[in-house]
């Protein structure tokens, strides 16, 4: 908002970079020009003499913004003022699985969108910040895109599923983007939790059995075969015959 204290309005200027792309005349007719600027794209049904709608923002629509308004003759009078602009995506997370056993582990990745700052990555376990074992970088990779250069921030995560996750049956992973003093986006993921066994386990105690009733199912057939030769040996020895056994 502005104040002209009495005067009235010529014009209202608006620049990016210190290019101007939205111009107000009040005596013109159209009222509203518009200058094609790279990453701008003005809703002109909703923008006057008070302000500028921008839809459909990319990355390119970070800048620096002026407002510049003047009165009108004799005085000309001109104020103006700037403010920065970032434009940002919200961080991704990749590399889960959707499903989990104890003593698994959690690798995963936190992703930036291209900007041209370094953006803080966090990661936060069941709502709980993630302390620094269990995190992994920042890693940070450069692109160029003309004359602009841009820069991607990832945050590793690295952890082994416990009992201590538990919660409701389910993991839930977030990570939040943050730039300077406020954050900007975040992505949450929520993974399954079970507490059933590895299937190795499993299978080592199917294995473990058969053995142990096949020993039994053998020393069982044997046992007349047992009997049967102790009996020969107790007669042997209250006649004192010396008898050959064949085996």
């Amino acid at each position: 908002m502005y104040d002209l204290e009495g005067e009235n309005l010529y014009s209202v200027k608006w620049y990016k970079n210190g290019d101007e792309f939205f111009r107000y005349l009040p005596k013109s007719k159209p009222k509203i020009q518009v200058f094609e600027k790279r990453g701008i794209y003005i809703d002109i049904d909703k923008s006057n003499s008070n302000e500028v709608v921008l839809k459909s923002l990319e990355l390119s629509s970070s800048g620096t913004y002026r407002c510049e308004v003047s009165a009108e003759a004799p005085s000309f009078q001109t104020v103006f003022q700037d403010r920065d602009m970032i434009t940002v995506e919200g961080p991704h997370i990749a590399g889960l699985h959707h499903e989990y056993n104890v003593g698994d582990t959690v690798n995963a990745n936190c992703t930036s969108s291209k900007m041209q700052f370094h953006a803080q990555l966090i990661w936060y376990i069941n709502k709980e910040k993630a302390n620094s074992t269990v995190v992994q970088g920042p890693y940070y990779k450069e692109h160029f895109t003309g004359n602009e250069r841009l820069v991607t921030t990832v945050l590793g995560l690295s952890f082994n599923v416990t009992d201590g996750h538990y919660k409701s049956g389910e993991i839930y992973l977030k990570c939040a983007a943050r730039l300077a003093s406020f954050y900007l986006h975040s992505d949450e993921k929520v993974v399954k939790f079970t507490k059933r066994p590895p299937t190795e386990s499993i299978i080592s105690n199917q294995v473990q059995q058969a053995k142990i009733q096949d020993k039994t199912s053998i020393s069982v057939q044997n046992t007349p075969n047992i009997i049967h030769l102790a009996c020969v040996l107790l007669f042997c020895l209250r006649n004192n015959r010396n008898v050959q056994v064949a085996y």
